[in-house]
């Protein structure tokens, strides 16, 4: 009876210890700051390298480019709001696809045609490459 008594104690002081220490790095997780496109180094590419390189491969353009901050010039194909009523940038890439950049704050009077940078965090390929969190780089 002693016996299983102080292995109940271990198990629970054992258990007590694991929700301790998951609670600790949830904590730590959940209070991380977060990643900005304005203070990050980003890779330099323009908007027809970018599509065309995730047009022939994706997957070697997502190792090299997936979660990476990218600093994208190029021009305006199309400018529109999105759900969210964010602003978002359409740049001209290849004829197949764009880049598809969706701005963080209000974009000054962008038009069709205008020559821009923007800087934001590439997301992947889909018909056109994404990029979130996106600023204008002047």
């Amino acid at each position: 009876m002693h016996i299983k008594k102080r292995t109940f104690r271990i198990i629970g002081l054992l258990c007590l210890l694991c929700v301790l220490v998951g609670a600790g790095i949830g904590y730590r997780l959940y209070n991380k700051p977060h990643r900005s496109a304005a203070t990050e180094t980003a890779i330099v590419v323009s908007a027809a390298v970018l599509a065309t390189e995730y047009e022939k491969n994706e997957t070697a353009s997502n190792k090299k480019y997936l979660g990476q901050v990218l600093q994208v010039s190029g021009s305006v194909s199309d400018v529109s709001v999105n759900q969210q009523h964010k602003t978002v940038i359409v740049l001209t890439g290849s004829d197949m696809s764009g880049v598809q950049c969706s701005l963080l704050e209000e974009a000054p009077a962008i038009k069709k045609g205008d020559a821009v940078t923007i800087k934001g965090f590439c997301s992947g390929f889909l018909t056109d490459v994404i990029l979130d969190r996106c600023i204008l780089v002047h």
